[in-house]
């Protein structure tokens, strides 16, 4: 069977589970919007409609000039994306939880707006995380299993500090594919037993996972912007589906810190926009040092204004290398033909592509043992030290629950989860081949920049996944228009280590230049 038979044979599957068989569980959680409802009903419908032509599609610049203009207060921005999860939530299952004090948080914002006391680039913004970044307040942190639905982070995640410090306002939690694709080998992507299933804000084609509500909400305009988490291409493969902006940072630009993770050697979270301005913007508000985080002591990055490196002609005279290997390149039906239009465009914009080659396989047999390894021991340290709870939960314990009501808790098996409950690796053994993983990638896409010359890769999706996220290098997606099905896709442009800002600086040219995002279809959804 060839690549594209083997990857359209996926795309088949993926879709049947998401839509034809979509699983219905008795342990789906319904949304926590009763004690929100007298508050909505403030805001009447003829005003609703006024706000929709301000606030659908608007970026971050947008929303604050009608803020400081009084075109709308915060509290009416927060009401408006609040109606708009209960007008659309039932039909694509994006946002997971509520924020239950989040109208209060706006007045109070209303209050410093009046007087003149506020700060930072994100106030009174409505942000949606992924239901694995913990927060200090009332909300939960699952990873949607329904082992963790009461569970609830001890403090914020830094990220999440900085979010607040920033002026932004925590509206809820987003669904993703159960513990960020990490529980079976044969999931639904953007599946949780909590969550259910989070559908395509475009249509019927697969949402992508593990980030899924965190880009469906944003494509939906169910906020302001999201925050996803990667490992490999969790927060850029649900973004090339929903025709949005995603951003895989370099490893130690941001922190992981109280984020339920997967593998510490390659987690990091990431913004998920509807235009590369607001990455920028998001991406240099969050930056910071976390002595809870030895990857950003290492590094040392502190908070900048990244929107400088924005300019329209910012692709002129920069050297980018289309990786050409069959298995990258042609992975499904009708990709050579987009990237041909899509090599047309930026050599347009001023561009200069490379064909390029790397090495098929970078793997080494191993990497599926520090994984397990990594997530395992993750996982029971985030339980024991940062729940609130003070849980006695381990992954054994998560596994042993699910057996109890495999139907309901595990309707796509747990084999991920055993395979990391019975990994023994010394940590010795494991930091060495972690170490041999990533001097290994690095040394690859190094020589494939250097040896051609270029400043970055180009692939559709996440065809580049393994490569950067083993790596720990920046990639970015961007809407580079749909498939001839109406399904969304986008280019990835992929850098070294801490070059967001070349990465920013082409992909902002390449959207200004080519404008493909198209919001959806909002009369396509149905429950």
């Amino acid at each position: 069977m060839s690549i594209q038979d083997r990857y359209k044979s996926y795309i088949q599957l993926q879709i049947k589970k998401q839509y034809d068989n979509m699983q219905k569980t008795t342990c789906r959680r319904k949304l926590n919007t009763g004690h929100l409802t007298q508050q909505l009903q403030t805001m009447s419908n003829e005003r609703y409609l006024e706000l929709h032509s301000l606030i659908i599609e608007a970026d971050i610049k947008s929303l604050h000039k009608h803020i400081f203009e009084h075109a709308f207060s915060i509290k009416e921005l927060v009401i408006f994306y609040l109606k708009r999860i209960l007008q659309f939530n039932a039909a694509i299952n994006s946002v997971l939880e509520l924020n239950p004090d989040v109208i209060e948080i706006a007045e109070t914002m209303d209050l410093k707006l009046a007087k003149g006391d506020f700060k930072g680039k994100l106030f009174g913004i409505p942000v949606l995380l992924k239901d694995n970044i913990g927060t200090g307040d009332k909300l939960h942190n699952t990873a949607g299993a329904k082992a963790l639905e009461y569970s609830q982070c001890d403090d914020d995640a830094y990220i999440v500090k900085r979010l607040r410090e920033s002026g932004a306002i925590i509206l809820g939690k987003t669904n993703l594919t159960e513990w960020a694709n990490c529980m079976s080998s044969n999931p639904a992507n953007g599946y949780s037993a909590l969550g259910g299933q989070t559908k395509n804000a475009y249509g019927k084609y697969d949402v992508g996972g593990s980030s899924a509500g965190s880009a469906v909400a944003t494509s939906l305009c169910l906020a302001a912007f999201s925050i996803g988490t990667e490992t490999e291409g969790s927060i850029l493969y649900p973004a090339n589906q929903n025709a949005i902006v995603g951003f895989k940072l370099s490893t130690g630009l941001w922190s992981k810190n109280r984020i339920i993770p997967i593998s510490s050697r390659m987690d990091t979270a990431g913004p998920m926009t509807r235009t590369v301005y607001d990455a920028a913007i998001v991406i240099g508000e969050l930056v910071g040092v976390d002595v809870n985080d030895s990857d950003t002591l290492l590094v040392k990055h502190s908070s900048k204004d990244f929107t400088q490196y924005l300019v329209k002609d910012g692709l002129k005279g920069i050297k980018i290398g289309l990786v050409i290997n069959e298995n990258l390149y042609n992975l499904r039906y009708g990709d050579k033909e987009i990237l041909n239009r899509v090599v047309s465009e930026l050599t347009m914009l001023g561009a200069i592509v490379k064909l390029v080659t790397l090495p098929s396989d970078i793997k080494v047999p191993e990497y599926f043992n520090f994984l397990m390894h990594d997530f395992k021991h993750g996982v029971n340290k985030y339980l024991k030290e940062n729940t609130r709870e003070n849980s006695d939960l381990t992954l054994s314990k998560i596994i042993d629950y699910n057996n109890i009501d495999l139907a309901n808790r595990a309707v796509y098996g747990q084999d991920v989860l055993e395979s990391a409950n019975k990994a023994e690796f010394s940590n010795s053994n494991m930091e060495t081949l972690a170490k041999q993983v990533q001097n290994n990638s690095r040394a690859i896409l190094d020589k494939c920049l250097a040896e051609n010359n270029v400043d970055m890769l180009l692939s559709l999706s996440v065809a580049l996944s393994s490569y950067y996220a083993t790596a720990g290098y920046p990639a970015i997606t961007v809407p580079a228009g749909f498939r001839d099905n109406g399904e969304p896709v986008g280019i990835t442009l992929v850098a070294k280590l801490f070059n967001e800002d070349l990465l920013l600086k082409a992909a902002y040219s390449y959207e200004q230049g080519t404008k493909h995002r198209t919001k959806p279809c909002v009369n396509k959804l149905q429950v």
